[in-house]
């Protein structure tokens, strides 16, 4: 029975149902025929295009048997495309002719199956089995790749893998999102453009973790910052590997990162926590540190003073006894000594406070436990004795106050541990030592208290703590880990409740370095004669500038910056201008930016004076300005010095004419 041309047959239950279109009648009924007999539900034929769209429409068939030439304007290819797109259902071509032409546009469809007529049954069936099985096959492995791609959208760490070539072929929109590229732009370039990563201190440039993995065959795990055009710099931390094969080639290389800034930051606001925190444990013995050179300073100074005034008072005696100019200068000398102590004291604290990103450098360990020790002196010497074995151990490259940080914790928990009441037996012993890897090795031993067990286990998580509430943060031993970790050492504890405890940090030795042979002082030749100005609040500070530059320079020196500012804005110019950084009202920050916006050249010759920039801001505003800096207390000669050499590589201010003040 035919309806509107369309041939209907019985439909099966469960069985595969098969559309056929074909438009001669009688090869279509043949075909539904040896399709029945086969076993499958056939339960329509169409003869042209509209009429087999809207049969799969309508009954959702399982395969679709399509002569190429059928009637009306589309032809059995366009119809199976439709088909195709539309109800995603696999299609095998019936045709008398094979020409390349035609197989050409086969191919184009996807095609599952093709089968030239007149059709043999056994050839019939294999088509449709196993077109049905590989369309089955491709449907799981679509919703499989589906499933997958959904997931690594859904993923809140960025991926980005690439092809065997190191050629970028897949990013999540998280790693979109943190790289800037989208993958249509991304698809197809080296990793290299699309991944920068560079170190967060030293700024240099990280190898491509994709290309390493590729390279080496290995999970990689890296820190660092990832650089975006444009837009703000991220810290990340990553993990990349290699894509194997069944047959052990590398098919690509794929990372997984996350951006970890926040987080970063909160480490090192923790981690300056803990150092300030340490900072005042440490006062008492800064204190003596500071005191021991500050008493004879003053001594010196006083006798030099007491001499002084006593020849003045008294000319002949100073015209019949000069030996007294030469102990003055003996004790001035003393004096100009101990502030040369006190000011590397106060440095060591304020790198020791906050470090500046730039301070990694070849330690001599020694050294820094000598500092370490001397410092934490109030919390050894009431509770026992301090013994120092050092033996030979290479030098390492590492932030030297960081280090220092690590040390001090350490030897403050030593002496916490010991009974005070045991004072005389008491000890902690540091020991430095090479390992058998050419390792720098510092263990410190005391013989206190010690650990149980379930301690141990948990000297190093964030907050825990066996002091008492208001003793401890919790935090140093933590803090302790991860500075020893950046360095690439490690940090161990042995520990036996009773018998003291043994604390081992391994560091990796330095890169060798040429030795600089000592520099030979070179006596001061006055520079060209400079008209300067010196902008300090301190009058004092600003006094002894002045009478030091006096010798040699024309020296104009304001009560304040917003004076120093009013001086130029009315027409004055400077060949130098000596400039504190912080101060009350207008700071030399403040004056800076006004001077780039008013007078960009008297901005130029601004040199910074600062006895420490202790913000976030002033520490950001000295790392961006091109400008020299002085730290206070400063060198007279090598300030003379400086000054003279600034003055001949920029030359004289050019003087604004009368009545041309901005």
């Amino acid at each position: 029975m035919t309806t509107s041309g369309i041939e209907m047959g019985k439909t099966t239950k469960g069985l595969k149902t098969i559309l056929v279109v074909e438009d001669e009648r009688v090869v279509a009924r043949d075909i539904q025929r040896s399709l029945s007999d086969l076993g499958y539900s056939v339960p329509a034929t169409a003869a042209s295009s509209e009429q087999a769209i809207l049969l799969a429409s309508e009954r959702c068939p399982d395969l679709v048997l399509m002569d190429i030439r059928i009637k009306g304007d589309r032809d059995g290819i366009e119809t199976a495309s439709i088909l195709r797109k539309r109800f995603d259902v696999p299609i095998v071509y019936l045709t008398a002719y094979a020409d390349e032409s035609t197989v050409a546009r086969v191919k184009q469809t996807e095609s599952f199956g093709y089968l030239l007529k007149p059709v043999k049954t056994n050839e019939l069936r294999s088509a449709v089995e196993i077109a049905l099985y590989k369309h089955e096959m491709e449907k799981r492995l679509r919703e499989r790749e589906r499933w997958l791609a959904t997931t690594m959208r859904s993923i809140g760490d960025a991926i980005v893998s690439t092809d065997a070539a190191g050629n970028v072929n897949y990013m999540n929109p998280v790693a979109e999102r943190l790289t800037g590229w989208k993958i249509e732009d991304a698809r197809g370039r080296p990793s290299g453009e699309v991944l920068r990563l560079v170190e967060e201190r030293s700024r240099a440039v990280i190898p491509n973790p994709l290309d390493a993995a590729l390279r080496e065959a290995r999970t990689l795990n890296v820190d660092g910052v990832l650089v975006r055009d444009g837009a703000q710099e991220l810290f990340v931390s990553d993990s990349s590997a290699p894509i194997m094969g069944e047959d052990g080639a590398a098919l690509g290389a794929v990372m997984v990162f996350r951006d970890v800034s926040e987080r970063r930051q909160l480490q090192r606001q923790l981690e300056l926590s803990e150092r300030l925190a340490t900072v005042g444990t440490m006062s008492a013995g800064v204190a003596h540190e500071v005191n021991n050179p500050l008493s004879y300073i003053l001594a010196n100074i006083s006798m030099a003073l007491d001499g002084i005034r006593g020849r003045k008072n008294n000319p002949a005696a100073a015209a019949d006894d000069r030996s007294w100019m030469d102990e003055i200068e003996r004790g001035l000398m003393d004096a100009e000594i101990g502030a040369t102590r006190v000011a590397k004291i106060v440095g060591d604290l304020r790198n020791f406070a906050r470090p500046t990103p730039e301070s990694r450098e070849q330690v001599d360990l020694s050294e820094v436990l000598d500092w370490c020790i001397d410092v934490t002196g109030n919390e050894l010497r009431p509770r026992g004795r301090v013994v120092k074995q050092f033996g030979e151990a290479p030098r390492i490259d590492a932030p030297s106050a960081r280090l220092g940080q690590v040390f001090v914790n350490l030897l403050i928990n030593a002496a916490h541990a010991l009974d005070t009441g045991r004072r005389e037996a008491n000890e902690v012993i540091v020991t430095t030592r090479t390992d058998e890897l050419g390792r720098a090795v510092v263990e410190i031993r005391d013989n206190g208290c010690g650990m149980s067990p379930e301690i141990l286990e948990r000297v190093f998580e964030p907050f825990f703590t066996t002091k008492e509430v208001g003793q401890g943060t919790g935090l140093g031993l933590s803090v302790c880990h991860g500075i020893v970790e950046s360095i690439g050492g490690t940090i161990a504890f042995e520990s036996e409740r009773g018998k003291g405890t043994l604390v081992r940090v391994t560091l990796p030795a330095g890169r060798s370095v040429a030795v600089t042979p000592p520099r030979v002082e070179e006596p001061f030749v006055p520079g060209p004669r400079g008209y300067l100005m010196v902008v300090d609040d301190e009058p004092m500070v600003r006094g002894a500038i002045r009478r030091l530059l006096a010798r040699e320079h024309a020296v104009t020196a304001p009560t304040s910056a917003r004076d120093a500012l009013a001086l130029i804005v009315g027409g004055m110019r400077f060949d130098l201008i000596l400039c504190d950084l912080m101060m009350p009202d207008l700071s030399g920050m403040d004056l800076y930016r006004e001077l780039l916006r008013r007078d960009p050249e008297q901005a130029r010759r601004v040199v910074f004076l600062s006895g420490g920039a202790f913000s976030a801001q002033a520490i950001e505003f000295l790392r961006s300005v091109p400008n020299r800096q002085v730290g206070k207390p400063y060198d007279s000669k090598e300030l003379r010095r400086l000054v003279g050499q600034l003055l001949a590589e920029m030359g004289p201010v050019a003087r604004l004419e009368p009545g041309a003040a901005n």
